[in-house]
């Protein structure tokens, strides 16, 4: 009895040190999906020659890394043409590649005597084109436009109210 004690002790140990020796690490091993650095107080200028076309400014930033966009809090675009366009709005992000700026609600766009509100747009900065597909409020001295979608450019400085457009006009 002793001795078919002492064998299946034995034979558990040989067990044991086989499986330990033979063990292979093939968990998988995970890592953060994304490390990012933030900055407060961030700022991009873009320059043709001396003149600043535009300026993109936020209270916060944060960068992810292997990405190409950059999110921000607090946005402020100021757009240089004819007149100087205000855009601001509470979040979005900013792709480093192709100069797009996503903006979320809620986000205001003050140019001259006008104002624009809408819950967010897009500007590409290549084309100089904002885009929105949500409701659009576009309020002037004299005028008030609201809608659904919009498309304006700033070079060729033409707003275009996509859809279910209402207009109110006043002396």
């Amino acid at each position: 009895m002793k001795g078919k004690f002492v064998f299946i002790v034995s034979a558990l140990l040989a067990l044991g040190i086989v499986l330990i020796l033979g063990y292979e690490d093939n968990e998988i091993k995970t890592t953060p999906s994304h490390r990012t650095s933030s900055v407060q107080g961030f700022r991009i200028t873009n320059k043709e020659g001396n003149k600043t076309q535009w300026e993109l400014t936020a209270n916060k930033a944060e960068f992810q890394e292997g990405e190409k966009e950059i999110l921000l809090k607090d946005i402020t675009l100021k757009l240089q043409h004819n007149n100087e366009i205000i855009l601001t709005g509470s979040s979005g992000i900013y792709n480093i590649q192709n100069s797009n700026l996503a903006v979320n609600k809620p986000v205001e766009v003050n140019m001259d005597f006008y104002k624009l509100t809408t819950d967010s747009l897009l500007w590409n900065g290549s084309e100089e084109l904002i885009t929105t597909k949500d409701d659009i409020k576009l309020i002037g001295k004299t005028f008030l436009i609201e809608g659904s979608g919009l498309s304006a450019t700033m070079g060729e400085q033409k707003v275009r109210v996509l859809s279910d457009v209402k207009a109110q006009f006043y002396r």
